[in-house]
């Protein structure tokens, strides 16, 4: 399911780029655009989408040059952009949520995972934030991949002179909640106000549903976080998702995320009780409201730091076992 989420995404990538420009656009263009966009895929990956899509009459060859987009081509783009944007976000996100085959008693398994990519020369430096966010219980998971320049995994290419880190992302625990049985409705991504270590309030909110932009991207971008503030005072805003399940599913709720406590997750929650508000939104009738801190706290970390950072949260799915521990 993901996987063809995720080709759908790089064919709509490449037609767009082609749509943006007057001439033709070679593939290594093509390839750098993509990644700014948050896919990260390699130029051998993009030019066979290129050969396939000359034999549907979607691009047209001009040699050395590159590819340019036809009528058919442009067409095709239109439509699949207006089914693609109807609830872009929450689509991606209960997709990669349901391919999660990790089990906190195996501890083994797919997870998914935040990207985060960052000139190499500062790779030290993230490392220490990542142990500093462990060491305060702002990280969700104490488990991280490095991915070295010019090396791939999954559908991750990082280019030259940069490093991509992997971190765990709260979906992974959506993943267990529906593997368990338990629905739930993922409605918001917000920053909530800490005051000496104390969750207060949300101070922002934004919607999954009928949104084509993460939520947590927007805010980190913005440098709108206070993390690095968190660390040396107890107080600032952090990056947390919202989400309800039934109030019959509480007691399973609690004894997952207490069975990630005991093997060293930091699943730092606010659950509420039935029809109660949670940090000030309002819960539905016959629910329970649940918030968890961000996968994406690493990475608005990094950049509160003033390191230029590029995000993609959510990204993919990885193995725990692949990922090393944060001593």
């Amino acid at each position: 399911m993901a996987r063809n989420s995720l080709r759908e995404r790089i064919r709509i990538g490449i037609l767009r780029v082609l749509s943006e420009n007057n001439g033709p656009v070679g593939s290594t263009t093509i390839t750098r655009e993509l990644v700014k966009r948050g896919i990260l895929v390699n130029e051998r990956t993009v030019r066979n989408y290129l050969k396939m899509f000359e034999k549907e009459g979607l691009v047209l060859s001009h040699g050395k040059n590159g590819r340019s987009i036809t009528e058919i081509g442009l067409k095709e783009l239109v439509s699949s952009l207006t089914y693609w944007r109807l609830d872009f976000v929450l689509t991606r996100y209960l997709s990669l949520a349901y391919s999660v085959t990790f089990t906190p008693r195996s501890g083994s398994g797919k997870i998914v995972t935040n990207v985060t990519l960052i000139d190499k020369k500062y790779l030290d430096k993230a490392l220490d934030i990542l142990k500093r966010l462990n060491n305060a219980e702002l990280l969700l998971a104490p488990y991280f991949k490095i991915l070295d320049e010019e090396e791939s995994y999954e559908n991750i290419f990082v280019n030259k002179g940069k490093v991509a880190i992997l971190t765990a992302c709260n979906l992974t625990i959506d993943g267990l909640f529906i593997r368990s049985g338990i629905p739930l409705i993922l409605k918001y991504g917000g920053l909530v106000q800490f005051v000496n270590k104390t969750p207060i309030r949300f101070v922002e909110l934004m919607s999954y549903e009928g949104t084509t932009i993460p939520p947590l991207e927007v805010f980190t971008y913005r440098n709108m976080t206070s993390i690095i503030s968190y660390l040396n005072t107890g107080t600032g805003t952090i990056p947390t998702n919202y989400r309800e399940i039934p109030k019959e599913a509480l007691s399973k709720v609690e004894s997952i995320i207490s069975e990630l406590h005991s093997i060293g997750w930091r699943v730092l929650s606010v659950i509420g009780h039935p029809e109660e508000p949670v940090l000030g939104i309002p819960v539905g009738t016959g629910r329970c409201g649940i918030s968890i801190i961000s996968g994406v706290t690493p990475t608005a970390a990094l950049r509160e730091t003033g390191l230029e950072i590029d995000v993609f949260a959510p990204h993919c799915l990885a193995r725990i076992e692949d990922m090393k521990l944060i001593e």
